[in-house]
């Protein structure tokens, strides 16, 4: 089954739409999309879904819009009471272990977000309006590059490629758990 709410990120990420385009039309996608994760109803996790994003922010030149986006690095989480001390380990093949990676990376990201609006005086926990921040974009990349690492030790197979592992996590059952 098709999660609507990754439609809709491809209906508003179609050729030739603009950056700004997009950010527009997000904001309530992405909130809309957290009301329903919050209530235990969205079909996709908080990395898929949020992996799923970024892959679509990248297609409609998302990066140039902001005049390029590079994740945070940890020295500057820490610099803004955000320090990244997520541990949980993934092992090859065992999904309970990469739910557990994303319920402790879910639960620190909300308070970075929190730590790093506070540090730069923006709000950062308003999904209809923190992705028209680049802040919101940079810790987002931090975390989907620790989903990357982790989709890396949780793979079967060397040749399995992160977007085929995200297929197959996205049509399991354990997809609105990751």
């Amino acid at each position: 089954m098709t999660d609507p709410f990754i439609t809709q990120l491809d209906t508003i990420s179609t050729p030739g739409t603009s950056a700004t385009q997009f950010l527009k039309k997000l904001g309530p996608i992405h909130n809309n999309w957290h009301g329903a994760h919050n209530g235990g109803t969205a079909q996709t996790g908080f990395l898929l879904f949020h992996w799923e994003l970024i892959k679509r922010f990248k297609a409609v030149g998302g990066p140039a819009h902001f005049g390029g986006v590079t994740p945070f690095t940890t020295q500057q989480l820490a610099g803004f009471n955000a320090t990244y001390d997520v541990t949980a380990a993934v092992h090859k093949g065992d999904v309970p272990s990469l739910e557990n990676f994303s319920s402790d990376l879910e639960m620190w990201h909300n308070n970075a977000h929190m730590a790093i609006g506070m540090a730069i005086h923006k709000n950062l926990m308003n999904p209809k309006t923190n992705v028209k921040l680049v802040q919101f974009w940079q810790l987002h990349y931090f975390i989907n590059d620790r989903f990357e690492q982790k989709l890396g030790d949780f793979r079967s197979s060397p040749n399995d490629t992160i977007p085929s592992i995200v297929a197959q996590l996205e049509s399991g059952n354990a997809a609105p758990q990751i």
